[in-house]
């Protein structure tokens, strides 16, 4: 009953901010105050603003007070093989999608090598900027065989891992390759950000139940627009 208050307690507050109630840099009233408002306990409040802390809507500053931050962060737990809609839908923002194009291009050597063609053959090419809440987060480049996924097949499509799902060719699992980096002009322009932005870059491929490649994606994530989490286990017994 605690954790369903918490989190009921701390969706009322997140609407509050959504709607304007006070905006990024202000102070929200303190914990006393809001748990008068609400009618529960200190302890039940405290437990809520935890939440939207750790989901990035507002920050606490010792001795200060808590203050709503400038745009959420989007938690993303690099260990679930997420869509990028279906992790900017579980943090509670609206995704969407700009500049959104499928074509048939050239197979880039290391995304022929991973699809298993030869380099420069035409492979469908899906490039999209995805939004959260409106602001530009990620530019997500898809790679698939053109036998699989043709681009016209990608016209009306949502997620890619559905269309090819539909075709028999679900991916299983995917192995990604993290690289911090910065946004070149080109990325910047698409991103809306400064040259020189921070940028997260995953580089996965995704396989079938039986290992056939069908999916090579490249992620430039924003790194002040995502927190990351990932689960490491160990240390084992050969550490004892």
């Amino acid at each position: 009953m605690r954790r369903s208050l918490r989190h009921s307690l701390a969706q009322e507050l997140r609407a509050r901010i959504r709607a304007g109630e006070w905006r990024p840099g202000e102070r929200i009233p303190s914990e006393p105050e809001l748990a008068r408002q609400e009618t529960v306990s200190r302890s039940s409040m405290r437990a809520a603003i935890t939440l939207l802390e750790e989901e990035g809507f507002v920050n606490r500053k010792h001795g200060s007070g808590t203050y709503v931050t400038h745009r959420p962060a989007l938690s993303n737990d690099l260990g679930r093989n997420l869509s990028v809609t279906r992790l900017i839908a579980a943090t509670g923002l609206e995704p969407g999608t700009v500049e959104d194009r499928a074509s048939a291009e050239p197979a880039p050597a290391a995304v022929a090598e991973a699809l298993g063609v030869e380099e420069g053959a035409p492979v469908t090419t899906w490039r999209r900027v995805r939004t959260a809440d409106g602001r530009r987060v990620v530019d997500e480049t898809d790679w698939c065989r053109l036998e699989h996924l043709a681009p016209a097949d990608l016209e009306e499509a949502d997620s890619i891992y559905a269309a090819l799902a539909a075709r028999g060719l679900a991916p299983d699992h995917g192995v990604a390759h993290l690289t911090p980096g910065s946004a070149d002009a080109e990325i910047a322009q698409r991103l809306g950000v400064p040259g020189g932005a921070h940028l997260l870059t995953i580089d996965q491929v995704d396989r079938t139940a039986d290992g056939v490649a069908v999916l090579v994606s490249r992620e430039h994530h924003l790194a002040d627009a995502f927190t990351f989490t990932l689960l490491r286990r160990g240390p084992g017994e050969e550490e004892h």
